[in-house]
């Protein structure tokens, strides 16, 4: 153990005195090599100025040579300090730090100014924020500002608006392009129609339109409809931005043939002066035309003239289609002892208000005009048959006459009573013609006849034409008329609800 303690001691000693001789080594070439340089510059100054150079080569006298006195510190290699080595490490530090620092805010300014996009695209009705130009986290996000207020933006209106996003201080100009690529949307309205109609305006054919801007609606294509049938129409909806969106419109067309009928038309026997009534019971129907026109031609008609002339009636329905009609006009000129309709409906009106009431039937007030007349009016054939109005006024203030008063009588009444009616003609006939009323109840045609007959002390009322016609008496009927010429009577009998006597309706 002491062995080795001494022979490293030991080594250690010889590599000090080693460490010495370099030192000493090193000291003296140092001291050659400045006496070099001193030798250099004093040979340099001699040849610059000799005389100085003379006189310094002058012999002096040597100074006793100092011994430099060596720092430990250089003894073993160490070098003394610079005084100015510490404020220059600081500012190489702190340079250091600011070229970092500088990287880093570059680095970052490069990473966060890359995330702004300068233009973008959206639909019209869509909406735009900065969130849409800065695609990603800025590292300092109250350094990005926008010129623009998004909440004021017209989204509506397609239009291109600029506008600057400002990041760390750079202005970067941006573009925000509002447009309208979408077209409406709308749907047809079925349409039905004739084949003659126009095709309705458009507007009336399109509804729910939809679009964010203003649009138009024309037609784009109307096929032809004249034969009728079924198509499709094109309707052509179109934005301010030119879109347009191709809607269907269907039309259902029908194609009218079918002339207007027309009805209760009759010959028409008048006194010359007196108002010609053409339209009374004339009526005109057709299958589709709720309103057909009537045209009453009487080119051939001379009024002040007596003469049988031809009518002529024409209807037209919307769709063209017309179909005629004619009567015998039979002008003749008027009896001396013609009565004014109305003093004969006056007439009628007092009698009927004191043989009836508001709650009676149309077919108990019919009953109480025939029982009325039958048993009111006297049968006399020393009587004025000249006319109706005449026959029916004698009847209802003298109350006497033949079949034609009592039939004529019994019109006035009903007519007053608004119970349609009209007079048969016994049809053929030998001696004497005879007349009877024929009235409508509920529909349905029914003879009455309260002309009194020898033997039979009663009266006809509400007989079907069968009915009428299977009553004998005495072997005798005489109720003979042409059927063509009158409506269809009622099949069914009523009979059975008459109380003749009590001249009342049964319950």
């Amino acid at each position: 153990m002491h062995d080795e303690e001494f022979s490293k001691r030991g080594h250690e000693k010889a590599r000090v005195r080693s460490a010495d001789a370099a030192v000493k080594k090193a000291v003296e070439h140092e001291a050659a090599l400045e006496r070099k340089a001193q030798h250099k510059a004093d040979h340099e100054v001699r040849k610059a100025h000799p005389k100085a150079a003379a006189k310094q080569a002058e012999p002096k006298k040597a100074k006793p040579r100092r011994e430099k006195k060596i720092n430990p510190k250089e003894l073993y290699g160490v070098k003394k300090r610079n005084k100015y080595a510490l404020p220059l490490l600081l500012i190489l530090f702190f340079l250091v730090i600011f070229a970092v620092l500088f990287s880093g805010a570059v680095y970052i300014y490069d990473r966060d100014t890359a995330t702004i996009v300068t233009e973008h695209t959206i639909e019209a009705g869509e909406t735009a924020n900065l969130q849409m130009y800065v695609t990603g986290e800025p590292m300092f996000a109250d350094y990005v500002s926008c010129n623009l207020d998004f909440t004021t933006v017209n989204y509506i209106l397609p239009q291109t608006i600029r506008f600057t996003v400002t990041m760390y201080g750079t202005n970067f100009p941006c573009i925000l392009n509002i447009v309208d690529t979408t077209a409406p949307t709308a749907e047809g309205i079925p349409q039905t129609m004739y084949s003659v109609d126009k095709v309705p305006p458009v507007e009336e054919c399109v509804t729910n339109i939809y679009d964010l801007n203003d649009v138009t609606v024309e037609w784009d294509e109307i096929p032809s409809m004249k034969w009728g049938g079924n198509f499709i129409a094109k309707a052509k909806v179109t934005d301010s931005s030119g879109n347009f969106t191709i809607v269907d419109v269907p039309f259902s067309v029908t194609r009218d043939i079918t002339p207007p009928v027309i009805e209760g038309y009759e010959d028409i026997e008048v006194f010359i002066g007196d108002t010609i009534k053409y339209r009374d019971n004339v009526t005109v129907t057709d299958d589709i035309d709720p309103n057909p026109t009537l045209e009453v031609d009487t080119s051939n008609v001379v009024l002040d003239e007596e003469g049988t002339y031809e009518v002529i009636y024409r209807a037209s329905d919307f769709t063209g289609n017309t179909s005629e009609a004619s009567i015998e006009l039979t002008l003749v000129e008027k009896p001396d002892t013609w009565v004014d309709p109305e003093l004969v409906y006056e007439e009628a009106r007092d009698i009927l208000n004191s043989i009836t009431w508001d709650s009676m039937s149309d077919m108990e007030v019919a009953l109480q005009i025939t029982w009325w007349v039958r048993y009111n009016v006297h049968y006399n054939n020393d009587c004025d048959d000249s006319n109706w109005t005449r026959a029916a006024y004698d009847g209802l203030t003298k109350r006497s006459g033949n079949c034609y008063i009592f039939a004529m009588t019994a019109k006035a009444l009903f007519d007053v009573a608004g119970i349609e009616n009209m007079i048969i003609i016994r049809d053929p006939y030998i001696y004497n013609p005879h007349y009877w009323n024929y009235i409508q109840i509920d529909g349905e045609w029914y003879h009455c006849d309260s002309t009194p007959r020898m033997g039979y002390d009663s009266y006809f009322f509400m007989y079907t034409t069968d009915e009428l016609r299977d009553f004998w008496d005495n072997g005798w009927n005489g109720y003979n008329f042409d059927d063509d010429l009158y409506p269809d009577s009622a099949e069914d009998s009523v009979q059975y609800m008459i109380d003749y006597s009590g001249h009342r309706v049964r319950d």
